[in-house]
């Protein structure tokens, strides 16, 4: 390795030397960073809040068949939507995401989809409190989870999805205090309890749709007065299961939700590699546009590329 020469050395010398100054002014930066973070936190939940008055207070109009599916996150969300698909639909799996055909009632207030272009029966997810629902002339099935399975799910959901970095026993305690999203688990799953022999509302357990699957799936056919083929049920109950819906598991991943709403388009980031897209997707126009500017920026200093110098000889268009 050569000798750095002496001008960079005395340079480097010069930034450790000043290195306690650059301590403070970074120390400095970082509570200024943290404050700014703080008021974007203040504003953003300003801003969930407008936004879900306005959905609850103007842009919702219920319908009698609505249906909302609502836990306490990681309590069996994701399958309770996919079996209300399965039963309301003809089960295909044709979708990019369940939040397609069921959609997140919460989440709708930012994306402003149009809920009134969605066919009936409407089925929504929500992980809102009894207090928080829209009530309205709906039908509610809500699945309470053990919460220490709970804790210990809602733990690795955010260390997979929301970059959680601490230890399990620091998120238990937080999760214990309520100081998770969504609040305290034994708030939420106490206050939908009181309301469980109201004759809109099914109270289901996590655990008895595990033991009894097909058991749970019929009390759902029966509130919600839903005209289902006996004959359907052993394929229901199979798309129904934890090996099924592995296999799909991008159709029911939050992240894949939320790459959708902004836009993405899956299955696109590793695209070819082919060597020549760029010469056979510019136009004339684009190319002569192109080779300008790197004529101007780049050949002069002896960086070259085959195809922007087979461009510059219109090689790259056929001419």
């Amino acid at each position: 390795m050569k000798d750095l020469p002496r001008g960079l050395l005395i340079k480097a010398r010069i930034w450790r030397a000043l290195f306690p100054l650059r301590w403070v002014l970074s120390a400095q930066l970082w509570v200024i960073g943290r404050v700014v973070q703080g008021c974007s936190v203040a504003l953003f939940g300003i801003h969930v809040a407008i936004d879900f008055v306005r959905l609850m207070c103007l842009d919702y109009t219920a319908r009698p068949d609505d249906v909302f599916l609502v836990t306490y996150p990681r309590s069996g969300t994701t399958w309770l939507q996919m079996i209300m698909y399965q039963l309301t639909t003809d089960g295909s799996m044709d979708f990019q995401h369940i939040a397609e055909v069921c959609p997140w009632f919460e989440r709708v207030a930012m994306n402003r989809r149009n809920l009134d272009a969605m066919p009936s029966p409407r089925i929504f997810k929500s992980h809102l409190p009894h207090i928080w629902i829209p009530k309205r002339r709906c039908r509610y099935i809500y699945v309470a989870r053990n919460g220490m399975d709970v804790a210990v799910s809602f733990y690795g959901f955010h260390k997979s999805h929301l970059r959680y970095r601490g230890t399990f026993e620091q998120f238990f305690n937080r999760f214990m205090r309520g100081w998770v999203v969504w609040g305290s688990w034994f708030y939420h799953v106490s206050r939908w309890w009181r309301y469980r022999n109201q004759p809109n509302v099914l109270f289901l357990k996590y655990e008895d749709m595990i033991a009894d699957l097909e058991g749970c799936v019929r009390r759902i056919i029966a509130l919600c007065e839903l005209d289902v083929a006996e004959e359907r049920m052993p394929e229901i109950l199979r798309r129904c299961s934890f090996e099924f819906m592995k296999e799909h598991e991008e159709k029911f991943d939050f992240a894949t939700e939320v790459m959708l709403e902004k836009g993405f388009t899956p299955d696109t980031f590793i695209r070819g590699g082919r060597v020549g897209d760029g010469a056979d997707r510019l136009d004339d126009e684009q190319t002569a546009r192109f080779q300008s500017k790197y004529k101007r920026c780049v050949a002069g200093i002896g960086l070259t590329f085959e195809d922007a110098a087979d461009a510059s000889t219109g090689d790259a268009h056929g001419k």
